[in-house]
């Protein structure tokens, strides 16, 4: 019988969970595009958050780090530029011996930075792990290359006379200082950075321009130079920032979620484990993934009895308990509703307590009965006869306190045996953990055949007990045929006076708990509050479980949303009422219960339940963020930026060309939104803009009409800087006026294109190439039109307009100066740093644009317009200034790409690191959807809800009246020796089989209102009417007619299903009792809570049902009424005795045809035409 799996109803709602993986990342993608927020990348808004979060150490920490790596870069970038260095220069003047011992000095320092370099990458690991001293070491760097640097110019102006030389590594070194050296504080960088600057301009003065007829024009073209070299460290460190703070953010907001998914992961495996024993839960969840698993590969269930699948272990020496409260039926009678739930929640939180500390399993309660066994693993109490007994008689200590203090006449009637039980959960919806055998059927027939205020065992019980009890034996053994069948004798155990001190010590009276007085209400539809009974449930966070409405209950899943403390009290209004429409919705039908607290009690009782609250929230909000805070300072601890952990021992990305190994994750690296895009093309605005200044400066006049820089920055200015920043400016300085998006036709478009640019790879990439085209003819179209040689100190060119290059005669000749070569190398470097403006653009493509503009560059210089460069300055004695300034852009591009290599590598390892929390925090979500959704198999959605709502009251009885419920009772009616004959393995199986066919039923969509409520030996237990929570608007008054039609429709269902499982099965009767009216439905119990529900309806069902007979659904002749006027025939039986009602009670059946469909009055309905 593939269809009544007891796996069908949990494959089904992992459905849900499928299709929410499929899409999970696609949606959040839309949603991110949708609902960007631009505050989370504006570096005043990042301040702020580590400054509310306190997280200056653990950043300082991180930027250390962070530091470290690119430290160790720039040792390595400074070795290979002073070896190149040194190997240049040496060529250059080897043939020379002269040269050669002129530029000793100069190769002496190149190559003891060199030295210096690689010596200090060996050891810097080393020192900043131990002393934490990378500061004073960049400091010490700097001033060794500040040295180097100058000396060289000064050394050979003095000894040379000769002051045609410059400092080869000023920009280098500018840019050091505020990327590469380990400056906490911007402002010591900034310092630095001026002081090199300042430097070198007075090395301009002094030596390099000295009597040159142009000298301020040069030195104001140097100082624009130098403030873009500054200012392109300054936004290095600037968007740097941005990019590390938010990255360290996303990273410990990603450990907090998960820390949260898994912190309520081990909640509700704790409410589940405390219905159901957690090696029990484990297997359900195991072949709850199993069954998951099967579905998704082959979208059919999978098919396992319970044996076969773990959820039913045998036992065989065990001690069962039931317990029965004596009176009862008299005790309802004296007692309102609302009294007698707070006595049978103080009643059974007691007696879960004494079973807890007692090492006895509560197994469930069935209205006044409570059972329970010892001796279950995985912790089995040391004796688990003594363990029963002992239990039974502190039971009957806590009752006689009940019946001193309520005035009560109500007692314990107790029944113990030892024997072999089968232990686990049969079914497939609302799962329960029970226990079944011959010896469960003999302790339950003890506990009826017993005596109030005594224990009743059996002799296989007293065999081992080891401690002394009063003890005496009965006749039962000979009276009572189930015993007698069994050659057992009974015995009953009698408190002592000596067992009821121990049981006042063992177990106090909880302080307050018994009184007369009612606790403040939780539900205003009679849903009172929740008692000292569910202390375990106290401590759920804060999580919500929402349902798929378009979906049936049963396979509706459930979606984690991320609380927080923050969000957890704001719905707290100033009057301390909750948001949650739970809480305040009220039902007009039933009376109104007043509570007996005056107003101002009552106020100042919420008002301290209130600050408890959320004392206790803040209090364990504190504790996560302690936790997170050290976990993040673990995962800080085990990045490492070391050069040798990159390039040997890194295994997901390629150490050469820095790429994930993985093409899905470099493809996904590549393609992330780039919030930050709209500075770089803001960055390349100002750039051109200064470039257009240096290079016109020492011209005789400004080029004003020189198209190529016109249309660049009209491109860039009147195109692409609206496109990107319109979103940006709208949501700050517009939206928190004016919520709506713009109306503007324009403008809308301008920030819908904003998003675009920001989200798409492929617009920004188009955009990116775009500019660098038109900005390389920009710079290198002046290296084409200057033609010259050096002649007598001074630079002449012959300079042709751009459009008649490439005639094949030039009609004319403009004389005047070019543009001063070094200004020309340094427009080319600008050219360079424009394209690694682009942070986030692949790091190959930048290195490609940046060696063509380079290569194009170097071919100019050494072919068309080596004399134009022959005459400048160089950096060493002997070395060609063609080879100086293709050096001074080499050098620069190096650095320049060192820079984007190593925020490309840090960047790639916060991603692959946000891959793997995110990676957890999806197993955590998932794990987490499985718990609830086992959960909501446990207990009603809306019971659920509540216990995983932390801002419910903490200490009120949940309960809720409901006025118009149908109630039914089907009992599966077995031959009395079938289970002997099948054994009490293969007979559970069996059972399996019918309670899953009924479980799969109750799932169809026409019979989503009804809730099962538990499976009472082979008694099949629901109501229909329940609609506990309902919807926000929905009117709860539900048509008693409607509930006990969808009920009845239930019933004639579950015969047909009986019918069908027959015929390959043992032929098993149903016998069915319904009722219906007001009841009360609710959870008592403190350990274990189970969702049940009372009232004379439920009893009178029940009544109905043990007096019914097979395959005939009975009911009560108010019950027969409203069925007769739906249209269905009932048939009057006769007067029967009901065990609760004084008179007899006329009762009904249902007349069902032999297919068992419900029968329609056809004269009513002729009539009714």
């Amino acid at each position: 019988m593939e269809g009544t799996d007891d796996k069908k109803v949990s494959a089904a709602s992992l459905r849900s969970i499928s299709g929410l993986t499929d899409t999970s990342f696609e949606d959040e993608a839309s949603a991110e595009l949708e609902n960007y927020d631009e505050k989370k990348w504006r570096l005043s808004h990042l301040k702020n958050q580590f400054e509310s979060l306190e997280l200056h150490k653990l950043y300082a920490i991180y930027t250390d780090k962070i530091n470290h790596g690119y430290f160790s870069l720039f040792l390595i970038l400074q070795g290979v530029l002073s070896l190149t260095h040194f190997l240049v220069l040496t060529f250059s003047n080897y043939q020379n011996k002269d040269n050669m011992i002129k530029v000793i000095p100069d190769l002496i320092l190149y190559m003891s930075v060199f030295v210096l370099s690689m010596f200090g990458l060996y050891l810097v690991d080393k020192i900043v792990e131990k002393y934490k001293k990378l500061q004073y070491i960049s400091l010490l760097a700097f001033a060794i290359l500040f040295f180097v640097n100058a000396f060289v110019p000064y050394y050979h102006n003095i000894k040379d006379g000769n002051g045609n030389y410059r400092t080869a590594y000023s920009s280098h070194l500018i840019l050091s200082c505020y990327v590469f050296f380990s400056i906490h504080d911007v402002l010591v960088s900034f310092v630095m950075g001026l002081f090199v600057s300042v430097f070198y301009i007075m090395t301009l003065i002094l030596t390099t321009y000295a009597g040159s007829d142009m000298l301020w024009q040069r030195v104001l073209s140097e100082v624009f130079y130098l403030i873009v070299i500054n200012g392109l460290g300054t936004y290095f460190r600037y968007m740097n920032e941005i990019v590390i703070r938010r990255s360290f953010l996303d990273r410990r907001d990603c450990i907090m979620s998960t820390f949260q998914l898994r912190h309520e992961k081990e909640q509700e495996e704790q409410l589940m484990s405390s219905i159901i024993p957690n090696n029990i839960m484990k297997k359900v969840k195991q072949n709850y993934l199993e069954a998951t698993k099967y579905y998704l590969q082959t979208k059919r269930y999978l098919k396992k009895n319970p044996f076969e699948n773990a959820l039913l272990d045998k036992c065989n020496n065990v001690t069962i308990l039931f317990a029965d409260i004596v009176h009862y039926t008299e005790m309802t009678c004296k007692l309102n509703i609302t009294d007698l739930l707070e006595t049978l929640n103080d009643l059974f939180g007691w007696f879960d307590e004494a079973s807890e500390k007692l090492k006895v399993i509560r197994i469930k309660f069935l209205g006044d009965c409570y059972y329970c066994v010892a001796g279950l693993p995985p912790d089995p109490a040391p004796n688990h006869a003594e363990a029963c007994v002992d239990l039974g008689l502190a039971m009957i200590s806590i009752i006689a306190n009940v019946r001193q203090k309520r005035n009560l006449n109500i007692n314990m009637r107790i029944g113990v045996h030892t024997g072999k039980i089968i232990s686990g959960i049969i079914g497939a919806r609302k799962n329960q953990f029970d226990i079944w055998s011959r010896d469960v059927d003999i302790a339950n027939k003890m506990e009826s055949e017993g005596k109030p205020g005594k224990v009743h065992i059996t002799n296989t019980t007293k065999a081992l007990l080891e401690k002394p009890y009063l003890i005496h034996s009965t006749d039962k053994g000979e009276t009572v045929q189930q015993f007698k069948q069994y050659d057992l004798q009974t015995f009953l155990v009698s408190p002592s006076e000596n067992n009821e001190g121990n049981r006042t010590v063992l177990f106090p009276e909880p302080n307050g708990t018994v009184t007369s007085q009612r606790r403040s209400s939780l539900f205003k539809k009679q849903r009172q509050g929740l008692g000292n009974g569910t202390i375990l449930l106290t401590q759920l966070q804060n999580a919500s479980i929402q349902e798929d409405e378009e979906k049936d209950p049963a396979t509706a899943y459930l979606t984690v949303t991320k609380g927080s403390l923050i969000s957890s009290l704001s719905s707290i209004d100033e009057n301390g009422n909750t948001n949650d429409r739970l809480y305040k919705r009220r039902i007009s039908n039933g009376p109104h219960r007043n509570s007996k607290l005056t107003d101002d009690r009552r106020s100042t009782a919420d008002l301290k339940r209130r600050t408890a609250f959320m004392n206790n929230n803040i209090k364990r909000y504190a504790e996560r963020t302690v936790a997170v805070n050290k976990e993040m300072e673990k995962t800080i601890a085990n990045i490492t930026y070391s050069k040798y952990e990159q390039y040997v021992k890194m295994k997901d990305i390629n150490s050469i060309f820095l790429c994930f190994t993985s093409r899905k994750n470099e493809w996904g690296y590549i393609t992330i939104p780039d919030p930050l895009f709209k500075y770089y093309l803001l960055s390349a605005a100002v750039l051109i803009f200064f470039v257009y200044i240096i290079q016109n400066l020492t011209l005789s006049h400004w080029g004003w009409s020189s198209w190529p820089f016109l249309a660049t920055q009209f491109v860039i200015i009147f195109l692409f800087l609206p496109l990107s920043w319109t979103h940006f400016l709208w949501s700050r300085y517009v939206a928190n006026i004016m919520d709506d998006p713009p109306r503007n036709i324009l403008i809308n478009f301008l920030c819908k294109s904003s998003k675009l640019v920001t989200n798409s790879f492929t617009v920004r990439l188009v955009i990116f190439i775009i500019i660098y085209i038109c900005f390389g003819v920009c710079i290198l179209m002046e290296l084409i039109e200057c033609e010259g040689e050096a002649e007598g100190g001074q630079i002449f060119g012959e300079r042709y307009p751009f459009f008649l290059l490439f005639s094949s005669r030039r009609k004319f000749q403009n004389n005047e100066y070019c543009i001063i070569p070094w200004h020309m190398t340094e427009s080319c470097i600008l050219a360079v740093v424009m394209t690694y403006l682009f942070l986030r653009i692949f790091l190959w493509i930048k290195l490609l644009f940046a060696v063509i503009t380079v290569t194009i560059y170097s071919y100019g210089v050494l072919s068309f317009s080596k004399g134009f460069y022959a005459g400048s300055e160089t950096f060493n004695y002997g070395l060609e200034p063609q080879v100086a300034h293709i050096l001074s852009v080499v050098f620069f591009t190096m650095t320049l790409h060192c820079i984007d290599r190593q925020t490309d590598y840090m960047n790639r390892l916060d991603h692959l690191l946000n891959l793997k929390l995110k990676t957890e925090q999806e197993e955590a979500n998932e794990l987490q959807i499985i718990n609830k959704n086992l959960l909501l198999n446990i207990l009603p959605k809306h019971v659920a809800k509540l216990y995983l709502d932390v801002n419910r009251e903490m200490k009120e009885l949940y309960y809720e009246n409901h006025n118009d419920v149908a109630i039914m009772f089907a009992s599966i009616i077995v031959d009395d020796d079938l289970q002997e004959i099948l054994g009490d393995e293969h007979f559970l199986i069996l059972m399996n089989e019918y309670i899953t066919s009924f479980d799969t039923l109750i799932n169809r969509k026409e019979f989503r209102t009804i809730e099962k409520i538990k499976v009472a030996k082979w008694t099949y237990m629901a109501a229909c009417g329940l609609f506990p929570g309902g919807k926000e608007f929905e009117i709860e008054r539900h048509v008693t007619s409607a509930t006990l039609e969808t009920l009845l429709s239930y019933a004639s269902n579950m015969f047909k299903h009986l019918k069908i499982c027959n015929q390959n099965m043992y032929n098993c009767q149903l016998r069915i009792g319904i009722c219906h009216g007001p009841i009360v439905a609710g959870v008592v119990g403190s350990k274990k809570p189970l969702y049940d529900i009372w009232g004379d309806p439920v009893n009178m069902a029940s009544r109905m049902d043990s007096t019914g007979i097979p395959n005939r659904i009975q009911v009560m002749e108010n019950t027969a009424e409203i069925i007769q006027n739906l249209g269905y025939i009932c048939d009057y039986r006769d007067k029967i005795r009901v065990k609760g009602k004084d008179d007899l009670v006329r009762t009904y059946f249902v007349r069902l045809d032999e297919n068992y469909n419900l029968v329609k009055n056809v004269t009513a309905e002729i009539d009714d035409e």
